[in-house]
């Protein structure tokens, strides 16, 4: 009893030293939590790895991470997200080459109506009446680049486009060629339509059998220049058609007439206008609308500071102007020069890939 009275009471617990929070379990959660958007709505790891690589996550970082390199850690990224499936991707709508065909045959077909309602207003003298025919020409083909624009677009933007490629198809119709030839670059709207549309099933398709971003982009390597070769090719032969129909209802008639229908400055305006027309739509159906909406305004100012500069009037005060048709050649050079690069570089990101509404 007594020596259980005097035992002294037990020492408190000596306070341990501060230890440093405990590494996080899942640090992946937490990357996938700051980057929860781009995860949402990206289409392939590529996009992901992109995006983590210009946020400064590189190969050395994703060791934190618990991965070897950024797209492994991509691909945990994008299997994490909820609405992912595990199968394999589906192509898009129009990888048939027939969905493809229907839709850009009547594309061009529409955009060939504008051009025969002007050859039938010439051919009644309507065309002598002033700019109101012009002018309501111009209103018909923005009409249908506003249908042939596809859903899923915001109106500024459609509006835009449509008014953007009636300017530009405007340019060639209301007078810088003669008819047959511009309603050949009208006509050839089709034709970008078929090969935007065949362009984004190949990227579609790389997606899915790309590894990483430098393969993705060697595949995509020889896609654009091949669609800018088919679309030419057409057009040409769209223009030398529309050329040998009209020498065929003349006295020279035939075809080596038809060559000679059109001079060299003519041919060669007429294939960088539908340069352009095919880089714009290209950028229109991949997503980069301010890409194409720019390149939209910005061929009408360089077509006319060329006419400024080599002393041409307006395509509706003097059609078939020499000096008009070099006016053209070098606007829409020009612009082609210049979109041609950029087309290539941002046309190669997997990030122009990403799927958009069916149109």
């Amino acid at each position: 009893m007594s020596g259980s009275r005097g035992a002294a009471p037990p020492a408190p617990p000596v306070p341990q030293p501060s230890q440093p929070p405990p590494p996080t379990a899942d640090p992946v959660h937490d990357l996938l939590v700051r980057h929860l958007p781009l995860c949402e709505a990206a289409v392939h790891p590529l996009e992901i790895a992109a995006e983590l690589e210009a946020a400064g996550i590189g190969p050395g970082t994703a060791g934190r991470y618990r991965h070897a390199d950024v797209f492994s850690l991509a691909e945990e990224l994008y299997a994490r997200v909820p609405r992912r499936g595990s199968g394999p991707r589906t192509p898009p709508p129009e990888s048939p080459w027939r969905r493809r065909a229907v839709p850009a045959l009547g594309i061009g077909l529409f955009f060939l109506l504008p051009c025969a309602a002007l050859w039938l207003a010439r051919a009644t003298g309507g065309a002598q009446r002033g700019f109101g025919v012009e002018l309501t020409v111009v209103g018909l083909l923005a009409l249908v680049a506003a249908g042939s624009s596809g859903r899923g677009h915001p109106f500024p933007a459609r509006f835009g486009f449509a008014l953007g490629t009636a300017v530009l198809l405007g340019l060639s119709v209301t007078g810088g060629a003669s008819l047959p030839v511009a309603a050949a670059l009208a006509c050839s709207v089709g034709s970008a339509e078929w090969c935007a549309r065949w362009f984004r099933h190949i990227g579609w398709g790389h997606l899915g059998a790309a590894r990483s971003q430098a393969e993705f982009r060697e595949r995509m390597r020889p896609v654009l220049p091949v669609a800018l070769a088919l679309h030419l090719t057409a057009l040409s032969a769209l223009t030398f058609a529309a050329l040998a129909l009209q020498r065929g209802r003349g006295a020279d008639g035939g075809l080596a007439a038809a060559v000679a229908g059109a001079d060299g400055t003519a041919w060669a305006a007429q294939e960088c206008a539908g340069a352009v027309l095919l880089l714009v739509l290209l950028l229109w159906r991949c997503g980069r609308r301010q890409d194409a909406l720019a390149a939209l305004l910005c061929t009408p100012a360089a077509v006319g500071v060329a006419a400024a500069a080599v002393g041409a009037g307006a395509p509706w005060q003097q059609a078939g102007d020499p000096a008009l048709g070099s006016a053209l050649l070098w606007g829409f050079g020009t612009t082609a020069a210049l979109l041609l690069p950029y087309a290539w570089a941002v046309l190669r990101r997997p990030g122009s890939h990403r799927a958009t509404p069916p149109d």
